[in-house]
């Protein structure tokens, strides 16, 4: 029989991934049931307008995209914690990979006719 090893039952990170995946295995539940409700209502807004809701359509975008990375954290597919506890915007600004190219700008003479562009 195996023994457990009690430094490995005992460890502190596993046991708080655990605790967020008790509590975001909630927030999908509460995601899922919000995500239908705005579906119903885009539903109707397209029924009575032949138009989308834009500011229904980006709240769905974002909860879609919770749900999304609540469950690849949930599924062990990632070790990073979704929204509140990770920013998407830096997380993926550290993840992707630069590579700087040297070159040569040419110089462009601007005409009467064309404004002088500021930065």
């Amino acid at each position: 029989m195996n023994e457990i090893n009690k430094d490995e039952l005992l460890e502190l990170t596993k046991w708080k991934r655990f605790f967020f995946m008790f509590i975001y295995s909630f927030a999908i539940n509460a995601v899922v049931n919000i995500l239908i409700i705005l579906a119903i209502l885009q539903s109707l807004f397209y029924l009575f307008s032949s138009k989308t809701n834009n500011q229904i359509k980006s709240a769905n975008n974002w909860l879609h995209d919770f749900f999304s990375d609540s469950l690849n954290f949930l599924s062990f597919n990632t070790d990073s914690k979704p929204w509140p506890f990770n920013d998407k915007s830096e997380a993926s600004d550290s993840n992707e990979d630069v590579e700087v190219v040297d070159g040569e700008s040419e110089d462009l003479e601007l005409g009467n006719d064309q404004p002088e562009q500021t930065t």
